[in-house]
């Protein structure tokens, strides 16, 4: 007897409904806001003043070292750039009358003397007009050497031929500076001033008698 087996198969077919995809809002146009003047780095002082190394010992009556031994401080933040360059020929006075008193007679090139003059000649040649603010209007000294930091980089990245090594000289002109207005630079070569105005005086003595 043979069995046959009649398999029915029924498909079932499910029909969706979508939703249509809405469009998206466009987005709202805000009107853009009035350009605001650019404020220059350098020209945002402190509004209150932040004083470091302030020097607490008897300070001499005059030498060349003075600016060094400030009773008040030293805001960097707020000062000019004739208070900042008083500070850098008190330096670059010191390196080199303490070499010249220890016998030394070579040349200075390669010492921290000659680091300190590089900050020197960025400052003697500082354009006023062309920067906007006077030699005795206090600004921000740090950032003043951040801008000349950027403006090395653009002009290197302008026209690297003209500018190469402008953009190193720039940088090496900053780590200068963030080291002469440290507050354990400055604490350092304040003591620095007084035990060589002594051991100056030590020698007057000894050659008068």
């Amino acid at each position: 007897m043979t069995i046959n087996f009649n398999i029915h198969s029924a498909s079932t077919t499910n029909t969706s409904t979508s939703t249509p995809i809405q469009p998206l809002a466009a987005p709202v146009k805000t009107e853009s806001e009035p350009n605001q003047a650019k404020v220059t780095k350098e020209k945002q002082v402190s509004d209150e003043p932040v004083s470091i190394a302030a020097f607490s010992g008897d300070a001499p009556s005059s030498s060349p070292y003075n600016a060094l031994l400030n009773p008040e401080g030293f805001d960097f933040e707020n000062m000019s750039i004739n208070e900042f360059k008083g500070i850098v020929d008190a330096i670059r006075t010191l390196e080199s009358d303490i070499a010249r008193s220890s016998g030394y007679t070579g040349s200075l090139r390669d010492t921290f003397w000659s680091d300190v003059m590089g900050v020197k000649g960025s400052l003697d040649g500082v354009n006023f007009e062309e920067k906007g603010f006077k030699p005795d209007e206090k600004i921000n000294i740090i950032d003043f050497f951040v801008d000349h930091v950027e403006g090395a980089a653009q002009m290197e990245k302008e026209n690297y031929r003209s500018f190469h090594g402008m953009l190193g000289n720039a940088q090496k002109k900053q780590q200068t500076v963030a080291k002469i207005t440290s507050e354990s630079f400055l604490q350092e070569y304040q003591e620095k001033v007084i035990n060589f105005l002594k051991s100056q005086e030590t020698k007057l003595v000894d050659t008068q008698t």
